[in-house]
């Protein structure tokens, strides 16, 4: 039927109620310029981005840290039933001390503090984790890439709807048939704003926004502060020199009480060692990678094309 109509235009159904026909094109390279038969633009957008469904996995590596020997070693005059009572005397290892056997602060026997033994009972602090924070990773794409071609990239599909200012001709001897563009592809009907199309016009349906604000991004991967570490610590104390002769100690691990150790009264205190047992590292858990920003669509229009003839 296009041979009835001048310069190539196809016989087409006239555009239903608010609707106009038009000649459209919708393209993700270069723009096509509206045509002799439609020269003047009525429209240009964008379709819609797509969804933005994975950012990646977050992860967390292993925190580097240490488990720190007992610093606070405490000896009383009073028993430990007794916490609050006697004489305290300081008993500390030195900083950043290693665990191995060191004398420092020894207390001779039978020394006194109010009159009585200062030497009854010891009360050891836990030991104490120290763990660096760890480090965050996205699992498989280490940077996700994100649909942002349609912020005027030059992968960014447009589409044109071209008009003309005079009415299309009727097509000859076919009544409520008009002469539409010309092209086998660009015959279509266009409306403001988000519609359905029109029965006849099945063919394509493009929605096409006049604003496109693509503010979406991956939010960075963090992890949390490390959690659940433990290490268990052997405390010994000895009464003659070189750390030779135990005389109280045990396992003190983190988080626990200090735990308290009764001794004869006037016992010497020569020494004392800590021996690392156990060390199990925490676990960070890992927060992010989460979609954040808005995607924000203004200006709709729909076009609607010719359903394919055989």
């Amino acid at each position: 039927m296009s041979s009835l109509c001048p310069g190539g235009g196809a016989c087409v159904d006239e555009a239903p109620g608010d609707w106009g026909l038009v000649a459209f094109f919708s393209d993700w390279g270069e723009q096509r310029s509206c045509t002799d038969d439609a020269p003047i633009l009525a429209f240009e957008g964008t379709p819609a981005p797509p969804p933005l469904l994975f950012c990646g996995e977050c992860s967390c590596d292993e925190p580097e840290g240490t488990c720190r020997h007992p610093e606070t070693w405490t000896v009383s005059s009073a028993a430990c039933n007794d916490p609050g009572g006697g004489v305290k005397t300081n008993f500390d290892p030195p900083t950043n001390w290693d665990g191995t056997c060191t004398q420092d602060k020894a207390i001779p026997s039978a020394t006194l503090c109010g009159g009585v033994p200062c030497v009854r009972s010891i009360t050891i602090s836990p030991p104490v984790i120290e763990e660096q924070p760890c480090k965050a990773h996205t699992k498989g794409d280490p940077e996700p890439k994100i649909p942002k071609l349609w912020n005027g990239g030059p992968e960014t599909p447009l589409g044109r709807v071209c008009t003309r200012a005079e009415p299309w001709p009727g097509c000859p001897g076919q009544t409520g048939k008009v002469c539409g563009p010309a092209g086998d592809d660009s015959s279509c009907i266009y409306r403001e704003g988000e519609h359905l199309c029109p029965e006849g016009w099945g063919g394509e349906r493009h929605v096409l926004y006049g604003m496109v604000k693509d503010e979406r991004e991956c939010s960075a991967c963090t992890c949390e502060a490390p959690m659940g570490g433990t290490c268990t610590v052997l405390a010994s104390v000895y009464s003659a020199p070189a750390c030779s002769l135990f005389e109280v100690g045990g396992n003190v691990s983190e988080g626990m009480i200090a735990p308290c150790y009764d001794i004869m009264p006037g016992t010497q205190l020569s020494g004392k060692t800590a021996e690392l047992l156990n060390y199990t590292k925490g676990i960070c858990a890992p927060s992010g990678g989460e979609v954040v920003g808005e995607l924000t669509l203004d200006k709709p229009a729909t076009v609607c094309c010719r359903a394919a003839t055989s």
